[in-house]
């Protein structure tokens, strides 16, 4: 009894119904295979629907699920604005206005000096322990 019993189970290929013979499980061929496989793509295709630009804020039909952008001109302009953003990042302490400056890679600083930085910090520790 310790043997495990299979038994067959009459299935059938998902795209053209013939019977599966042996190890098939889903599909008689590599034919039918694929050809799943393309009609799965043309249907998340169409699923897809209308996607708006988040530059230009046009309306598109996506050639991909991340596809975000209606061209690559509107791409390139959304990370052109992201760049001028760091740019002109200003310092997050309080009161203070001055740039918090950029060095061309990676993300801006968040406060302009090491100073603020720390001050910052106490007062966010000192916010933490009146709380």
């Amino acid at each position: 009894m310790g043997y495990y019993t299979w038994q067959a189970q009459e299935s059938h290929c998902v795209i053209c119904s013939r019977s599966l013979t042996g190890r098939q499980e889903r599909y008689c061929s590599n034919a039918c295979r694929q050809a799943h496989k393309r009609q799965a793509a043309l249907t998340n295709d169409a699923a897809l629907g209308k996607r708006t630009c988040d530059f230009c804020e046009r309306s598109f039909w996506p050639e991909s699920k991340r596809q975000r952008f209606c061209s690559p001109v509107c791409a390139d302009g959304k990370r052109s604005q992201a760049e001028d953003a760091r740019w002109d990042a200003v310092c997050q302490l309080d009161g203070c206005e001055d740039n918090a400056g950029w060095d061309g890679t990676g993300r801006a600083r968040r406060y302009c000096s090491r100073a603020h930085q720390q001050k910052a910090y106490r007062l966010r520790k000192k916010a933490e322990g009146t709380a």
